[in-house]
């Protein structure tokens, strides 16, 4: 009986069910469709960002778009589902909802607090500029370049993984992406080398790469001299300022230069041997 009742009313209803079902149709996409166009507007202003020269400004701007598009894209769904609810007769269990109990408490209630501390930390990440996307940073155990920074999380690229942060963990960053870059390298010497010889050999390989890498580097590379007395070697410390992020294939550079330029000279890298004596 009470089913049959059920479907008479659904009959008698159904022209309001159907307008509401369109309603929510339309509703969601208008969203889809405003979405779509700051997407396509963000990344227009991002392929822009490309041309310019100013790569500090072109990364402000990417930052910027990401934030932008994150924040716009939290905003369009909560109004569409606002309205929504509204349309399906929650609009006033709502409003005494958030009158009685307020806006503050509701969220706490919902356990929204990590969402909010997300939400701020990530405005304050990027007014204070700590990092932006394409800057290589460490930020906790994760080393990796930023691919996007939204509202509540920051997204790394570590070594091919996608690593997804949330911005109110964030307590520590190290940002490798400055001005420039510092190159070292630390060569070990044999106790029978010369060691001030090795250190002239060492200055002079230095010299002839940066003659022929002049666009790398921002000074002249120093051989600092001995930093270190092992048991099996004399260390010598190598140190360079150059153009950001190059180091890395800088010091891969140099290890194989000065390792072949040590064997034609007939130096040699000095090593642990263990020799085994099976004379009983």
């Amino acid at each position: 009986m009470d089913f049959t009742k059920l479907m008479e009313k659904i009959k008698e209803d159904a022209h309001l069910i159907i307008a509401d079902l369109l309603i929510i149709i339309v509703v969601f996409t208008i969203a889809r469709i405003i979405l779509g166009q700051v997407s396509k507007f963000t990344e227009k202003a991002i392929k822009k960002s490309e041309e310019m020269e100013d790569r500090q400004q072109a990364k402000s701007i990417v930052t910027s778009m990401t934030m932008f598009r994150s924040i716009i894209r939290y905003v369009i769904y909560f109004i569409a589902v606002a309205v929504i609810l509204y349309k399906l007769g929650f609009g006033n269990v709502l409003s005494n909802l958030l009158v009685t109990a307020g806006i503050g408490s509701l969220a706490i209630s919902f356990g929204a607090q990590s969402v909010i501390q997300d939400v701020v930390t990530g405005l304050f990440l990027i007014f204070e500029r700590q990092y932006a996307v394409g800057d290589f940073v460490k930020i906790g155990q994760h080393e990796g370049i930023v691919t996007s920074i939204a509202m509540r999380v920051t997204y790394l690229d570590c070594l091919g993984k996608k690593v997804i942060i949330p911005n109110g963990k964030i307590s520590e960053v190290i940002n490798y992406s400055n001005d420039y870059s510092i190159f070292t390298l630390t060569v070990p010497i044999a106790y029978k080398d010369n060691t001030k010889e090795a250190i002239d050999f060492l200055q002079n390989i230095l010299d002839k790469y940066y003659n022929e890498n002049r666009e790398l580097f921002l000074e002249e590379p120093k051989v600092f001299g001995v930093t270190n007395l092992n048991v099996n070697s004399v260390d010598v410390f190598l140190r360079g300022k150059v153009v950001n992020m190059k180091h890395w294939p800088i010091e891969r550079e140099l290890r194989l230069i000065i390792k072949e330029e040590m064997d034609k000279k007939g130096m040699y890298v000095p090593y642990t041997q263990i020799v085994i004596n099976n004379e009983k």
